[in-house]
């Protein structure tokens, strides 16, 4: 099935397999447009950044929190609410983070800040955030998605780049344009195993992907993969239409609770991103999770991160993630971009 250009011809009419295949391309242009951004001088005074985003706009930012914390010198926080918390002041970085420039949450708080005249950079594709932005000459990084992407859950790229952008020019971070080029290379080298064109007896993800049909997920990654793990919950969610959960983390309580009831194991299969870059704890915790979920009669799937670093495994992971649940998508036979459920409860708001 996944072999066979009628199966993408019949249900990814929008092209998402496309967008999928350019998510370097997305890092490369955030990276590049990034830098005709200019920070005034009281933005490189700051202590901490707050993050104001949701849904996958939000995850792209855990992905940078996560992944680059050798990189960053600030905390870096997120928020997903409608109004900034007590200790958000003149020494908080907020960049408020929108795809389409019309989350209400983060509009919400753009105005509060604005009201506050507190410390703001702006990521957007455009609307009414975009028109905030301008009317109260905020920085903005406008990034424009083209083909690439058409909506957040696919531009990943472009979202947690432009934020990396505006920290790089508040002089919050050390990430150089080689940690760019080794991402966009680790993210290749996905793609030429993974591709669409690529057949499923040496295709990784086509292979996973067959492997969760019809399964309870659940995806184990921690330390610099954390944002991974929950980005590709999302994407098996959103795309596959098929339940699963993330677990950063799992050596107490969740190993408990699959006990009741006691047919739920029977359907679970485990999705572990290993890394050797891990504390050693670590990983001899991940090979004991792993006996402890076959002992309880569940499948394990492995996923061994190959880069040299953090950085290069963040950006491998994120480009095989969305491969895998864009073929379980096309397994599920369901147009990966339809969110039939999210619109009908929108339009009751």
């Amino acid at each position: 099935m996944l072999d066979s250009h009628k199966t993408y011809a019949a249900y990814d009419p929008d092209g998402v397999g496309f967008q999928i295949e350019h998510l370097a391309e997305q890092v490369r242009m955030a990276w590049r447009d990034s830098r005709g951004v200019a920070l005034p001088s009281r933005y490189k005074k700051v202590s901490r950044v707050l993050v104001v985003a949701l849904g996958s706009s939000a995850l792209s930012a855990e992905l940078l929190a996560s992944a680059f914390t050798k990189k960053l010198s600030v905390p870096v926080d997120i928020l997903r609410s409608y109004a900034l918390p007590l200790w958000v002041g003149k020494d908080t970085l907020i960049v408020l983070l929108s795809f389409s420039g019309s989350t209400e949450e983060v509009l919400s708080v753009a105005h509060e800040a604005r009201r506050r005249r507190l410390t703001v950079a702006v990521c957007t594709t455009g609307g009414a955030l975009a028109e905030i932005a301008a009317d109260a000459k905020w920085p903005i990084i406008h990034f424009t998605s083209n083909e690439f992407a058409g909506e957040a859950r696919y531009g990943q790229g472009f979202s947690s780049m432009s934020v990396l952008g505006i920290l790089r020019a508040a002089g919050l971070c050390s990430v150089q344009d080689d940690d760019v080029r080794r991402m966009r290379q680790a993210m290749g080298d996905v793609l030429d195993t993974c591709a669409v064109d690529v057949p499923t007896k040496d295709n990784p993800a086509k292979t996973v992907a067959e492997a969760l049909v019809g399964r309870t997920v659940f995806v184990v990654g921690t330390e610099h993969l954390t944002g991974n793990t929950r980005i590709f919950q999302d994407q098996i969610h959103t795309s596959a239409k098929q339940f699963a959960f993330s677990l950063p983390e799992l050596n107490n309580h969740f190993l408990e609770a699959f006990t009741f009831p006691k047919n739920f194991v029977k359907n679970i299969t485990i999705v572990m991103l290993r890394s050797a870059h891990y504390d050693a704890r670590i990983q001899k915790r991940f090979d004991v999770i792993a006996e402890v979920f076959e002992t309880m009669g569940m499948e394990v799937v492995d996923y061994v991160a190959g880069g040299k670093d953090a950085i290069e495994e963040c950006a491998e992971v994120l480009q095989f993630s969305s491969f895998v649940s864009y073929y379980l998508a096309m397994c599920n036979k369901i147009n990966p971009r339809n969110l039939p459920v999210v619109t009908a409860f929108k339009k009751r708001l």
